[in-house]
């Protein structure tokens, strides 16, 4: 490959992976916002979660806050968001067994620790 022609696949793929990281920090966002979802609907509404799924959840849940570039303040504020979203939702709902996120909790859940 011609010298010119390698400097501009170089250039072009270093602008690629320049627009990609904030995409990718933004699905890492997105699945922690998830996760947070996962954890504290299975702490206030006593949803299952066997100690494997657990340590499996934490693991995904420490490798997205990586992912993201959130700093700790950062991570807090998007797990009180959760909250706080869920809360909006109401409690009864979310927790309700037979309900649209019991059902998506059970889905996501096996999805995120097999």
């Amino acid at each position: 490959m011609p010298a010119v022609f390698r400097s501009r696949a170089l250039t072009a793929l270093a602008v690629l992976s320049f627009l990609a990281a904030p995409a990718a920090a933004e699905d890492a966002t997105d699945t922690l916002r998830t996760l947070y979802r996962i954890a504290l609907s299975a702490d206030m509404c006593g949803f299952p979660m066997q100690k494997r799924q657990a340590e499996v959840l934490g693991k995904a849940m420490d490798k997205a806050l990586v992912e993201s570039g959130l700093d700790e303040d950062k991570a807090e504020a998007l797990y009180a968001a959760v909250d706080t979203g869920l809360e909006a939702e109401g409690w009864d709902k979310v927790c309700s067994q037979k309900g649209d996120w019991a059902r998506d909790y059970r889905a996501i859940l096996a999805a995120r620790t097999q």
